[in-house]
């Protein structure tokens, strides 16, 4: 061809192309140029849909409905097995010749689906529940563990028996007192310590790093369970009110320290009355607290940090099959080996005779200054039948580790006397700030 015959041709060509564009609409003219401006297929498929619809006898409508035609079959292999392959299907070819087939099978696969996404998003739901409960586990476990001990050693119901009597006797006590964290015991005294840390978050800065640590202590005279303490060390009244509220409590302040002291009360005493209700209110006269002899362990002891009857938050190994079958069916396991909670406090109290008593570890020698009593301030008080119960508080002036806390003691019947002498050996220290 030659030159001057391709440019007739052309302008030929051209001519016929405006001519179609005189005689399409101007809005037919947008719905075909979207086709041809789409850039991926599906998005070219759905735009050929929205040609048809809007101008079935239009212009460009067999060389749409042709393309249409040509795709059909590939689209539909492709798609016909997936949710977002049958949406794309119907929506590009709402009519087509597997419409009627698409659309039971979209239905199905949508309930399937949904179903899924309700399973999904419930399992995420109760993946956030137990966060959340850990959480406020971590939160308050110190108010589960001081109103666990203090209904359950006012419910022990032979105050004054050899310790592993008292044990055998309230089931409730051996299982949760077999628990860890492992006691640690001496002739005069078995102890459980339980610690945590937490974190108070300070506005325009990062945290404070605190801990806050509980001394279950039972106290033995000749090895006859007469006395069992609640401890608070370092005024933790105040570390229990900052852990559950995350707040920052300044023990020289003495709003804040009363503040800390009103709300422990307002979690102690309901345990007390639910379990004596019929505790009457006595006088008490404040009386100072002798620090331990037995030593806390250098680091916390599994399940610290968790009351009496948590779960651990990690899966628990299997040992059931190792442990005895009496162990299994008392729950009085001590967590280290050996013959249970019994042989354990047997063994404190100097009542095994193959083995000697462990003896008590040494106290730390005095300071050089002297001595000084710290006495707590006697919060509360109650008497129910031969226990005495009292609530008491470190002193505002003991900025040392005054204990906060609770005991509960055998009482002489008939007298607010506790039941067994005091020897001055240890009492006379107790409390002592040096």
């Amino acid at each position: 061809m030659s030159r001057s015959a391709r440019v007739i041709a052309l302008a030929a060509a051209s001519a016929f192309l405006v001519g179609c564009a005189v005689f399409a609409s101007k809005g037919e003219y947008a719905d075909y140029r979207e086709i041809r401006m789409a850039e991926e297929r599906n998005a070219k498929l759905v735009a050929m849909q929205a040609y048809m619809e809007a101008h079935p006898s239009g212009t460009w409508s067999k060389t749409v409905q042709a393309d249409r035609v040509r795709l059909e079959p590939e689209v539909w292999a492709e798609s016909h097995s997936t949710r977002e392959g049958l949406e794309l299907y119907l929506q590009a070819f709402p009519d087509g010749p597997h419409a009627a087939e698409a659309r039971p099978r979209l239905a199905a696969l949508q309930t399937v689906q949904g179903r899924r996404q309700d399973e999904e998003e419930a399992a995420r739901e109760v993946e956030r529940q137990r966060r959340a409960e850990l959480e406020e586990g971590r939160r308050t476990w110190l108010t589960r563990a001081m109103q666990f001990w203090t209904s359950t050693m006012i419910g022990v119901s032979n105050w004054g028996s050899p310790i592993a009597d008292v044990a055998r006797a309230n089931p409730p006590f051996s299982r949760a007192f077999g628990q860890p964290p492992q006691p640690r015991c001496s002739r005069e005294e078995c102890i459980k310590f339980y610690q945590a840390s937490y974190a108070i978050p300070v506005p325009g800065s990062t945290r404070i790093d605190r801990s806050v640590e509980l001394l279950l202590r039972l106290r033995m005279e000749n090895g006859e369970v007469e006395r069992a303490e609640m401890l608070l060390p370092n005024k933790g009244f105040s570390r229990w009110y900052e852990q559950e509220n995350r707040t920052i409590v300044v023990d020289e302040d003495p709003t804040q320290r009363q503040q800390a002291i009103e709300w422990a009360l307002e979690r102690i005493i309901p345990a007390i009355r639910e379990a004596a209700p019929n505790a009457a209110a006595i006088d008490v006269v404040p009386e100072p607290i002798d620090p331990p002899t037995v030593r806390a362990p250098n680091q916390p002891d599994q399940g610290a940090s968790r009351a009496p009857g948590d779960e651990a938050e990690e899966a628990r190994p299997e040992a059931t099959e190792e442990r005895p079958r009496q162990e299994q069916q008392t729950g009085q396991g001590t967590g280290q080996g050996g013959g249970g909670l019994d042989e354990l406090l047997d063994r404190a109290a100097g009542t095994d005779e193959t083995e000697p008593a462990p003896e008590p570890e040494p106290e730390p020698p005095p300071a050089a200054e002297p001595e000084s009593m710290v006495i707590p301030i006697a919060l509360q008080g109650f008497r129910a039948g031969r226990v005495r119960i009292v609530i008491f508080a470190a002193a505002g002036e003991d900025y040392g580790s005054g204990y906060d806390g609770v005991f509960i003691e055998h009482m002489e019947e008939g007298t607010n006397a506790p039941a067994a002498p005091r020897r001055s050996g240890r009492r006379g220290r107790r409390g002592v700030r040096r």
